[in-house]
């Protein structure tokens, strides 16, 4: 278990809705040094009269805005912890392959491993035809070293690429587990460049340990997809990049809506809830989200805590501190694991209604779990930005047609398009349109959960 608090000083290493690409909002020519001098309310009176975005701009801006020094504290962490250098390595989406998302599609299956009723929202992306890919003669061996079959998002993201390779009836896929061991993830890759695998994908805990044996594979002509994750290799053939920045973006944005709405002032307590220290997952989340939490005074954060996306090790973090501090106002949960234990442990402590006036306390997070769904039809969960483990298959994809096709010109990164913001029912957050949680459940993830309903006392 990895605790911080912010007294210290740590160092990261690293419904229709018009949901299409970006719009090119450069040409509205944001005066981003002038943003950057208002304080909180400003800022969204200037957003709401003067910038008026809406949808694909909506989100580029709340992306794009620089992080404001009018909160010190949450200013001198993102500064502590090398944030804008970390956001600064997101592929751009003008170097990227880049999507749209179609609402509504989607291929219907029954995962492989998990036997669970999944549909692909990205099915469409880079298509491959069924049946026998590049000679039909030839068996092509891939294999995928991915951690953490025993966690609902990594089981679901291996049942997608099993999946795929199995409508390919002469691709051979080998899917190890190295249970959150970077050593044994790079053992996997090790093993399968001895064995004259055609290629490999990886899903890294964190950037950085992989990034040697990775870079040994590619010198030995062998294709390599990261899929989620950064391995930390400039050469790999291709990074399957979700919209991370959007998710803190989504949780901010959210964070001061609701706290207007319940109160009249974005102000409270922030507990973070958080993937492990060095991963992308957590960085950009984290950095987006307090970049707009940067701009409200009012807003501190009290405690800070890391975990390998354990359920339960979020349940003893969150439970540590209801027994030393009574007002807690937010929670925020950078994956479903975080926030379903933080969700267990309020329901252990009966402490929902913490905050001052008796208001309940407002918990953001990332990935539809059905779990984290379910949370948010009884009332304990306000929000969640998607991210969708079912990437397993477009990363197989991307991998058989660099083995098949070596001739392509490719661009490295294929970068996911942002996913709506799911709230109990639809509503616009400045400018963003989000989606009812009825409306997404067909996308979601993991074991279908069933919550308690929340009642207030």
């Amino acid at each position: 278990m990895t605790k911080h608090f912010f007294g210290w000083t740590f160092i990261f290493l690293w419904v229709t809705l018009p949901l299409h690409g970006y719009a090119n909002q450069d040409e509205r020519k944001v005066d981003w040094t002038y943003i950057n001098t208002l304080s909180g309310l400003e800022l969204l009176k200037y957003f709401q009269n003067e910038l008026q975005f809406e949808g694909d701009d909506a989100m580029l801006f709340w992306k794009k805005i620089p992080v404001s020094k009018e909160n010190q504290q949450i200013y001198r962490i993102y500064r502590k912890q090398m944030f804008a250098f970390f956001l600064s390595k997101h592929p751009s989406r003008f170097t990227t392959a880049e999507y749209s998302f179609q609402f509504g599609k989607g291929k219907e299956i029954i995962g492989p491993m998990s036997k669970q009723p999944l549909k692909l929202p990205f099915s469409y992306i880079i298509p491959l035809p069924t049946g026998p890919i590049g000679n039909p003669k030839q068996t092509y061996k891939i294999g995928y070293t991915i951690h953490g079959f025993n966690h609902p998002w990594l089981l679901n993201n291996a049942d997608s690429a099993l999946w795929e390779a199995k409508q390919h009836a002469n691709v051979k896929l080998n899917v190890l587990d190295p249970e959150f061991d970077n050593g044994k993830q790079v053992e996997h890759i090790k093993q399968w460049i001895a064995e004259g695998y055609d290629g490999i994908m990886i899903w890294p805990k964190v950037e950085g340990p992989a990034a040697n044996s990775t870079n040994k594979a590619l010198e030995q002509g062998i294709k390599v997809v990261s899929v989620d994750r950064f391995t930390g290799a400039p050469s790999i053939t291709h990074r399957i990049v979700g919209d991370f920045p959007a998710n803190g973006a989504q949780q901010g944005i959210y964070l001061i809506h609701k706290l207007l709405e319940d109160q009249g002032a974005v102000k409270g307590n922030i507990v973070m809830i958080r993937k492990p220290m060095g991963s992308s997952a957590d960085a950009y989340r984290t950095g987006h989200f307090l970049k707009i939490a940067s701009y409200f005074p009012g807003l501190r954060i009290v405690a800070n805590y890391h975990n390998n996306s354990s359920r339960e090790k979020s349940r003893e973090q969150v439970l540590e501190v209801l027994n030393w501090l009574d007002n807690i106002d937010i929670i925020f949960c950078t994956g479903a694991a975080q926030s379903m234990g933080a969700i267990d442990a309020l329901n252990e402590t009966g402490k929902w209604f913490a905050r001052k006036g008796h208001r309940k306390i407002i918990i953001l997070s990332n990935d539809d779990a059905r779990a984290s769904m379910n949370a948010i039809k009884v009332g304990k969960q306000d929000m969640l930005a998607p991210y969708t483990p079912l990437l397993g298959g477009i990363g197989i994809r991307a991998l058989l047609n660099a083995i098949t096709d070596a001739d392509q010109k490719r661009v490295r990164d294929v970068l996911m398009p942002y996913l709506p913001m799911v709230t109990y029912k639809p509503q616009k957050i400045f400018g963003i349109q989000t989606l009812g949680v009825e409306q997404w459940m067909p996308y979601a993830y993991g074991p279908n959960e069933s919550q308690t309903p929340l009642h207030q006392p």
